[in-house]
């Protein structure tokens, strides 16, 4: 976990989407994507729920959230 991936979900978050999220922090979406897909992997927590509208917080992913924020 890098604070980097921190900034991604805080700002994927804040947006509420991977797009706008993206070129909020200059990046490409696939880059994004797949970094927080790596720390979900890594920390093995769904944080976004994924769907053809868009993407949202899980239950687990508002909880590290408010620890992300506080780091």
């Amino acid at each position: 976990m890098t604070l980097q991936q921190l900034r991604y979900v805080i700002e994927v978050a804040n947006r509420g989407s991977m797009n706008e999220a993206a070129k909020r922090l200059f990046i490409s979406q696939p880059s994004l994507s797949n970094a927080i897909k790596e720390l979900e992997e890594e920390i093995h927590v769904t944080i976004f729920e994924r769907t053809n509208k868009g993407i949202s917080l899980s239950k687990e992913g508002a909880e590290f959230l408010g620890y992300a924020r506080q780091v």
